[in-house]
């Protein structure tokens, strides 16, 4: 009989997405006293003898455009071209355990990146956003051609994030007094005010520098929910072309030839963290190698903490901002040894076959993170600990019944801001994603706003409209009446018995984590803390408490749900970190 991972490995698609995975290499770039993760995607197909560096914006911005920018990279390195991605320093999976980002550097960053590049042939660009406003202001030499899409600048980029900030709901935690924060980027003084002083890039064949315009190439999904992040239609088609447009250009260096091994980045640096060396190391997770990262200190013991970091729903494998990262340096500056890995259809793994994120709570998101806990144990003989962001969160709660009892002992979930308790991930996708009558409010959503409006109909509206319009005040009127009644069910069950609680979650009542952690109680060994920021809290009637000898409820304030706000992710690094004693 097949298991699930062979079956898996069968289906033609999946084949096509090992063999796209297979061809890239991620490691990191040295740039003076840091390091720049890039990404490196070899061609697949006849080499067109250069190299395309594609950059996007930090924050927020990164998650909306990572599908966006992946799906140009694949296709580039299908069309014969040499394609590096790089994460910003101080962001993304570029370490650093500084909360601050000093954005002043990441023109250097570029610069460092494409003299790297340049040894295999002429170097292009590619840019999104403040992608292509830091591509810009880079030197003109090295450079065979430029192409900016959907160009800003810093300023107007700051003050836009600094908005969306500003937007994020009074659920968020009050802003820092220190620099500059953004929704998910925490700005040094001295790194914003370099971001302002750049301008917004314009055309300019003598710096060859080309603006692609939303009518060439598609609007970029810059201002939407991660999930509805999909890739303009066009776009792929537009930066293939304008590249072949390009003139060839020569590299830098004349004495510079490409060679057959490509572009090879370091693949186990060291870094200071507060005075400790901290190693990282490339490594891949699970039956299908998904990317990997490991962080430990240079010498440590056998039973050193392990701690295993999974991300949100369409988070990159560093979660928000590059949250799990830094956590993960400064726990392996105590002695920790720690893991991260990519998901299925996030980050560097995004399907080629579809444009826009798939249903997340499915039977891969519950393997993979027990892969990654299975994994994690295998380094370590100490005690372990799996966090997880709401997604993230539910992987661990759903994989934990499948722990061996010899992992579940060592182990300790801490289950962050999860609101899906559902033991059947399709009920909870039919009821809190696809919307209808039925679909829960979100943790600080406008109910009124929520619910269908029937718009007014003149009398001499076409009976089609009328019509459309009085089952629109049906479906507002079932709405809101199924809403109610289900709500109603929830106050219920929170304060009804043990029995009560696990009906009322088998038919449908999401958000009742009691009966799913008194069913972990049942795993041997294994301790769960269920961590909840003040409005999931009240979302889910949950109180700090004790749920038996293992399992606890904890509120941890200030704490949003999907930990944007720069407050939220120091009380989330505190946290973790005091479950790895000091050394």
């Amino acid at each position: 009989m097949l298991t699930y991972s062979q079956l898996r490995r069968s289906r033609p698609g999946h084949r096509s997405r090992v063999r796209e995975e297979d061809s890239v290499r991620h490691g990191w770039v040295p740039a003076g006293n840091r390091w720049i993760a890039v990404d490196v995607h070899e061609p697949t197909a006849t080499e067109r003898g250069g190299t395309v560096i594609i950059v996007g914006s930090p924050g927020r911005d990164r998650v909306t455009l990572t599908r966006s920018m992946i799906h140009t990279a694949r296709a580039l390195a299908a069309h014969g071209w040499r394609v590096v991605r790089l994460d910003w320093s101080g962001t993304g999976q570029s370490p650093t355990a500084e909360e601050a980002v000093d954005a002043g550097l990441w023109v250097d960053d570029l610069t460092t990146v494409r003299d790297w590049a340049s040894s295999h042939g002429p170097v292009h660009g590619v840019g999104f956003s403040l992608g292509g406003t830091v591509l810009a202001a880079t030197g003109d030499h090295g450079w065979a051609s430029r192409l900016v899409l959907a160009p800003v600048s810093g300023k107007q980029w700051v003050r836009h994030q600094s908005a969306l900030r500003r937007m994020g709901g009074p659920d968020l935690p009050p802003r820092v007094s220190e620099g500059t924060e953004l929704m998910n980027l925490q700005l040094s003084s001295h790194g914003a005010a370099a971001l302002k002083a750049l301008p917004e890039p314009a055309d300019g064949p003598d710096r060859r520098i080309r603006i692609l315009s939303d009518e060439e190439a598609g609007a970029l999904p810059i201002n939407v929910h991660p999930r509805a992040a999909a890739v303009p239609a066009r776009l792929i088609a537009t930066v293939r072309t304008a590249l072949d447009a390009a003139p060839a250009g020569t590299t830098p260096d004349d004495t510079a030839r490409p060679d057959g091994d490509g572009l090879v980045p370091e693949q186990e640096i060291t870094v200071d963290v507060a005075g400790t060396p901290v190693v990282l190391r490339r490594s891949t997770s699970g039956a299908a190698r998904r990317p990997a990262i490991i962080t430990e200190p240079v010498t440590r013991d056998h039973d050193a903490p392990g701690l295993a970091f999974i991300s949100p729903g369409s988070e990159v494998m560093e979660a928000s901002g590059g949250l799990w990262l830094r956590t993960a340096l400064l726990a392996s500056a105590r002695g920790a040894v720690c893991l991260l890995a990519e998901r299925s259809d996030t980050g560097e793994l995004v399907r080629s076959d579809i444009t826009q994120d798939s249903n997340p709570y499915a039977h891969q998101t519950l393997t993979e993170s027990r892969e990654l806990v299975m994994h994690l144990s295998e380094l370590t003989d100490g005690p372990l600990l799996g966090a997880g962001i709401c997604l993230g969160a539910w992987g661990l709660v759903a994989s934990a019944h499948e722990l061996p009892a010899t992992v579940s002992e060592r182990l300790t979930l801490m289950v962050i801001n999860n609101v899906a308790w559902q033991r059947a991930p399709w009920r909870y996708w039919r009821q809190g994603l696809r919307g209808g009558p039925l679909a829960p409010t979100l943790p600080g959503q406008d109910e009124a706003a929520a619910a269908p409006s029937s718009a007014p109909t003149a009398d001499d509206a076409p009976a089609g409209s009328r019509w459309d319009a009085v089952l629109a005040g049906l479906n507002a009127y079932v709405g809101t009446t199924a809403r109610t009644v289900v709500r109603g069910t929830r106050h219920r069950a929170r304060n009804a018995s043990p029995r009560v609680n696990a009906l009322a979650a088998g038919v449908g009542v999401i958000d009742v984590p009691q009966p799913t952690l008194r069913r972990l109680t049942k795993i041997p060994g294994l301790t769960v803390d269920a961590v909840f920021g003040p409005a999931d809290a009240k979302h889910c009637g949950v109180t700090p408490q004790r749920l038996g000898p293992r399992s606890t409820l904890t509120v941890l304030d200030p704490l949003d749900h999907s930990l944007f706000a720069t407050e939220s992710c120091r009380r989330m690094v505190d946290y973790v970190l005091a479950y790895v004693p000091e050394v």
